[in-house]
């Protein structure tokens, strides 16, 4: 504590001293050890003081916040320590997510993040995107053993984020530790009991996790690797042919080279593989109307920390791809009844998607009336859809087992897009003092299938009213887009559907019409932040106006008190509805739809020791719009008919949710 080191059990003589220390200059001296006339026993003493260095380093705290420097919209951070042990057992991201506020899981499996599907947010692994570009959802999630925290930001107000509407998923991995670790997670299997009798596996989710330097000092490893196999019952069908078989394997390999003082070599590598045998079953889609599906994602990144003269320059490339398969379990007809479906599920379908991305992020902080960090950053990606789907026919029964619709579809063609994104960044956030700091930003990005331009500027305000700093009050507001996938723009080469009506005596009602599949061009928009050639065929500009309002009390060291309020409109949203006149029959994609979302939520996180944890939260929210966004229909599981748009209330819409949870530890 005092700053003093002692070496003993030195002979007489001439030494050498070298002092090193993370950011300060190297410290070398040599020095004569000769005898103490007092004891006779050797001794010498030195006076050293190190010197700041030349360089910079960059170093990422994740946690509590304390001072008003941060984000206007504070997110939600889950650890991997607080969550790995939870009864729940969450093996990936995407299993830990509905513990945070907001997050709402689907009985069909998909999320839903502030009253919107996945395809409105953003998922980002160590600052990559980490979403599929052909469906814009989530691709698999990394192991949670991988996982150093996971951010969930909410309309996060700094323009370095984008391509989403909604939420941000903000993934960080871990490294590879100074010593050698080794974990073995859940090596034991679950077995299926019924009757008292043992009846085969329920599940097995063996995890391993280990790590340490490869090189001393400069070069370490981390391995996650996780299997899984799972059945999930269905308690209103009858055993044994009431469950669903999901079985993969989750990897993902982290490397950190050192390769001096000032620059930092960061590489991931993540390989997912997962089959589901009988995916989406339920009482009125039985194991023979379900389908087999494949998903399979290759994800790699590089990135290099630079820093110098003060600042900090973030260099990366990553590459991402994904196959998706659903295969029906036969060629039936899939036949639609008021007391369940029958037959075999209608679609098939074989996707390969890719995107390659590269990012440059230059950070520094200057002294001008305060404090300020300004942060530049361009992003440049392109990415690619290969895509074949191809449907059987669809019958629709009435009460009486009665034919009343018959959908026919003619031959899927091959699809084959490809698109550019880019997106450059500015933002700065200004510290006027220990009380007030101001953020500031603006987002210009292009996707050219769109064929639009589009500008986000984004403000967020942060004051710390009391001077003991134990209330901080956050606003911000700002214009978000979202990423619009490529299936959108391969809806023309989707089958087309041919339709007939019946009688109850059997003859035609209506029909044969063949149903086209239409693109139409965005409503003329006079937003002086879009620019777009108007009339062109796709060129939707989703977007959102989004505005937070919060106040945090820290009560203690041990409790925290957080209140926020979220409003957010959305506009030109894309949605899928049929259309008839006296010359067509079509079903068309437009941007004519929109949306509305409010939330209030009250948070409360409370600690005691150094492990128990416990965080409650209230949750009332209202969202609001149109029902038939594409994704609904352009993703892997589409339903067999599309209805008519209407505007209600959306899946997932939670007026009242309480969420508790934690970790207690006893003596």
């Amino acid at each position: 504590e005092s700053g003093e080191a002692r070496f003993t059990g030195l002979a007489p003589g001439p030494y050498r001293v070298s002092i090193l220390a993370k950011s300060y200059d190297e410290l070398t001296t040599d020095i004569d050890v000769a005898l103490t006339t007092d004891n006779n026993t050797p001794g010498a003493s030195i006076d050293a003081i190190l010197t700041a260095g030349s360089h910079t380093d960059s170093i990422t705290v994740q946690g509590v916040i304390d001072t008003p420097l941060e984000e206007a919209n504070t997110p939600a951070v889950l650890e991997r320590q607080q969550v790995k042990n939870l009864p729940d057992r969450p093996r990936t991201v995407n299993d830990a997510l509905p513990l945070a506020p907001g997050i709402v899981r689907l009985p069909n499996g998909q999320l839903r993040l502030s009253g919107s599907g996945e395809h409105r947010s953003a998922l980002l692994v160590n600052s990559a995107t980490a979403t599929d570009p052909a469906t814009g959802q989530f691709g698999a999630t990394v192991p949670i053993d991988s996982v150093r925290t996971m951010s969930v930001l909410t309309s996060p107000f700094l323009a370095e984020y984008g391509g989403f509407t909604a939420d941000v998923v903000a993934v960080e991995t871990r490294k590879g530790g100074d010593k050698w670790t080794f974990e073995l997670n859940d090596p034991l299997p679950e077995f299926r009991w019924r009757s008292w009798h043992m009846v085969g596996l329920r599940s097995s989710t063996p995890r391993v996790n280990f790590g340490g330097p490869i090189i001393a000092n400069r070069l370490f490893i981390l391995e996650s690797v996780q299997y899984e196999m799972r059945e999930t019952p269905v308690i209103t069908l009858p055993f044994p042919n009431n469950e669903s078989r999901h079985e993969g394997y989750n990897s993902l390999t982290a490397i950190d080279y050192t390769i001096n003082a000032s620059n930092l070599l960061t590489a991931t590598a993540h390989v997912a593989d997962q089959h589901t045998r009988y995916d989406n079953l339920d009482f009125f889609n039985p194991q023979p109307v379900t389908p087999d599906t494949s998903n399979t994602t290759y994800a790699g990144d590089i990135t290099e920390h630079a820093a110098f003269h003060g600042t900090l320059l973030d260099s990366a490339v990553s590459a991402t791809s994904f196959r998706a398969g659903v295969w029906p379990l036969g060629d039936l007809p899939m036949i639609l009844t008021p007391a369940g479906n029958q037959g075999n599920y209608f679609s098939h379908q074989t996707r390969t998607s890719s995107r390659i991305e590269w990012r440059e992020t230059w950070s520094l902080s200057k002294k001008f009336f305060g404090t300020h960090t300004l942060k530049l950053g361009s992003v440049v990606g392109g990415t690619t859809e290969h895509a074949l789907i191809n449907e059987h026919p669809v019958n629709i029964l009435d009460s009486a087992g009665t034919l009343i619709e018959r959908i026919q579809f003619t031959p899927g063609l091959p699809i084959a897009r490809t698109d550019v994104e880019s997106a450059f960044f500015v933002q700065d956030q200004w510290v006027f003092n220990p009380h007030i700091s101001l953020n500031l930003g603006l987002r210009a990005e292009e996707q050219e299938v769109t064929d639009a331009f589009r500008f986000g500027p984004r403000a967020g305000l942060v004051i710390v009213p009391f001077g003991n700093g134990r209330t901080i009050l956050r606003a911000g507001s700002g214009v978000f887009y979202d990423r619009v996938p490529l299936n959108v723009y391969g809806f023309a080469l989707y089958p087309d559907q041919i339709i007939t009506t019946y009688n109850p005596d059997g003859s035609i009602l209506s029909g044969p019409f063949r149903y086209f599949n239409l693109t139409e061009p965005a409503a003329p928009h006079h937003s002086p932040l879009i620019y777009r050639k108007n009339g062109v065929v796709g060129n939707f500009a989703p977007y959102s106006i989004n505005s937070n309002i919060q106040i945090e009390q820290i009560v203690s060291s041990r409790l925290r008190l957080r209140a926020n309020y979220l409003l957010s409109h959305s506009e030109e949203l894309i949605v899928l509805a049929p259309r008839v006149t006296d010359t067509t029959h079509a079903f068309v994609l437009n941007g004519d739809a929109n949306s509305r979302f409010r939330q209030f939520e009250l948070t409360a996180a409370a600690t005691a020791g150094k492990e128990s944890q416990i965080y409650f939260s209230y949750v009332r929210s209202s969202s609001f719009g149109n029902l038939n966004e594409f994704n609904t229909y352009l993703a892997n599981f589409p339903p067999p008919v599309i209805l008519p748009d209407a505007r209600t209330f959306l899946p997932g819409d939670a007026p009242d949710r309480f969420l508790a949870w934690g970790v207690l530890t006893f003596p």
